[in-house]
């Protein structure tokens, strides 16, 4: 029997270029941001027709949300440096409706790494909230703008009525 030594290496695309791609924060302006967030997609498909990854940078907020997005098919989110909080309600009328999300049916939960969620097609959510303080998360979905799925609509939808929603830990 051989047994083989093999010295760990940092990752970066060169060196795991034979291997495939490398998924990591780019180091240009994001191209999708918010006030307390922003966001790189598509940094990498999982093949033809499927989602494409996303990274988010996450910083501390006052917690209050105005308004919410929700993807036509699934959307799965992993935090990976620390936990954060995802809000969500939700899309009872199908995901490709243009109805407002209602303030009094939010949720938010507590998803730290090792945990992720899926959530489902037409689901209303706000861009994840850390926990505690700035936070990277990966996230899998199908982008905004194919096929038509929703490229003629502003995905940001505010709430019925113009309520607000501020999300609080305990």
């Amino acid at each position: 029997m051989t047994r083989y030594t093999v010295i760990a290496e940092d990752l970066d695309q060169e060196n795991f270029s034979s291997f495939g791609h490398t998924i990591q924060r780019p180091e240009i302006v994001a191209p999708k941001q918010g006030e307390d967030w922003d966001c790189w997609v598509p940094l990498a498909r999982l093949g033809s027709g499927d989602p494409s990854v996303g990274i988010v940078t996450t910083r501390p907020t006052d917690g209050i949300i105005r308004v919410m997005e929700r993807e036509p098919k699934t959307e799965f989110l992993l935090p990976i440096s620390g936990p954060v909080i995802q809000a969500v309600a939700p899309g009872a009328d199908g995901p490709e409706c243009r109805s407002q999300p209602s303030a009094d049916a939010v949720k938010a939960f507590i998803i730290r790494p090792g945990q992720a969620i899926v959530m489902a097609p037409g689901t209303w959510h706000w861009a994840a909230i850390p926990l505690h303080d700035e936070e990277v998360l990966y996230f899998f979905a199908t982008e905004i703008d194919e096929a038509g799925t929703k490229a003629d609509l502003n995905p940001w939808v505010t709430f019925k009525n113009g309520d607000e929603v501020q999300v609080v830990s305990k």
